[in-house]
């Protein structure tokens, strides 16, 4: 594990007797801000995930008080594909924790201002990876003289410093890792000034959701450590039960007999679970396109200079688990007039304005869990506005390219 051991703080307080994150009200739905689109084949997200903390008195021999459900914010980039054997990092790790404001007004009433609280155990899970779990946290964390205002939300932004870095894992040959919360453990002590002093631990586990993400293996072997840094994390308080990401999937596409490589981005709010009897939608979705600079100037040797512009036929998204099996979220969308320079990327938010729609999907009888990815795609342009068009075709990202894979519960 590398990287600063302050983000590894991120369980102590979620480990704490009750604990809720403050979610803010989510600002109106838009289409996606270009400098928030990551990078071709990165995958960010917000994760709010439901967790249950086992809450027992070290100094009455371990006896347990009570279950308290809550939440933990978490947030982090990975890659949105992995090769056989691969290390990777789950990295730019960062989250927040709230206190309610019934906690610290309890609190309050027996003088209590402040605590200190050490986290022993944060581990991330990933499924069919090498190792199958980290604890973030392999040293204990400490912090000292949390101040606490009795009847005031206390929120925590964590790390304090910087981010964290959890890894390296290794891929397996073939198949998918899944990366999960496992557990946190933490131990408090709850002081007042006038020499109180209460000792609580907490042992803290994922009820339903957990999973943050699911990653393809596939293509060649022998790629470099997946580290990935840099990318923006601009994503508003998502409800619990719920992620916020942005995924920019690599795509290789067939234009007037060339193979160009090109980006498909999606992002929106998107449930950790589906019921049985119910069904999930993608809320507040958009997407982007993403022309890499090398394209642009292959276009450009080609001879289209100017601009572009256009409309997209398909995107499709297919499903497993699930009905619909495939479904087209962006037919009939505008590409606007859009410039070729050459050197700079291109990327260009579609729709230009408000969002797409994506859903609802119905779990399939007997499915255990139901995976949305990202399918083919394809566009007609236009160049200089002359009135010919040339189609675009796009073939399902390789390795697949997961949106989300959710437990049917």
């Amino acid at each position: 594990m590398s990287g600063s051991p302050l983000p590894r703080r991120i369980g102590v307080l979620a480990a704490a007797s009750a604990v809720l994150l403050t979610v803010a009200a989510a600002p109106p739905a838009e289409a996606l801000a270009p400098a928030d689109v990551p990078a071709i084949g990165v995958d960010t997200g917000r994760f709010d995930l439901p967790i249950s903390c086992a809450i027992t008195l070290p100094d009455a021999g371990g006896l347990k008080v009570f279950d308290l459900a809550t939440n933990v914010d978490v947030q982090g980039v990975v890659a949105t594909s992995l090769g056989p054997g691969q290390q990777f990092y789950l990295s730019q790790g960062s989250g927040a924790i709230t206190f309610p404001t019934w906690l610290t007004g309890l609190a309050g009433t027996v003088g209590i201002d402040r605590a200190d609280a050490t986290v022993s155990e944060l581990s991330i899970g990933a499924a069919n990876a090498t190792p199958p779990s980290i604890n973030v946290t392999e040293t204990p964390q400490s912090i000292k003289d949390i101040v606490i205002k009795p009847g005031e939300p206390l929120t925590v932004g964590l790390p304090l410093q910087g981010t964290f870095d959890v890894g390296p894992y290794t891929a397996p040959q073939s198949g998918t890792v899944t990366l999960k919360f496992e557990q946190a453990v933490a131990h408090v002590t709850l002081k007042a000034s006038w020499g109180l002093q209460l000792k609580v631990d907490a042992t803290c586990k994922p009820t339903t959701g957990n999973a943050l993400l699911t990653i393809a293996v596939g293509g060649p072997a022998g790629q470099p450590v997946s580290r990935i840094h840099g990318a923006s994390l601009n994503f508003p308080a998502v409800a619990p039960g719920f992620l916020n990401g942005i995924i920019n999937a690599p795509y290789e596409c067939s234009f007037g007999g060339e193979r160009l490589a090109a980006g498909i981005a999606v992002g929106g709010t998107i449930p950790l679970s589906v019921s049985r009897t119910g069904s999930m939608s993608f809320t507040d979705a958009s997407g982007a396109l993403t022309i890499p600079k090398e394209t642009v100037n292959r276009l450009l040797d080609k001879g289209f200079a100017g601009s572009f512009s256009g409309r997209v036929t398909e995107l499709n998204l297919t499903t497993r688990g699930a009905a619909p099996a495939v479904q087209n979220v962006a037919a009939g969308m505008e590409i606007p007039p859009t410039p070729l320079v050459r050197d700079q990327d291109i990327v260009l938010p579609l729709p230009a304005n408000g969002t797409l729609s994506a859903g609802p999907f119905r779990p399939e009888a007997g499915a255990t869990s139901v995976a949305v990815s990202l399918g083919s795609a394809a566009a007609t342009i236009r160049f200089n506005g002359n009135a010919g068009e040339v189609p675009i075709t796009c073939g399902a990202p390789s390795p697949e390219v997961y949106l989300v894979e959710n437990p049917v519960t």
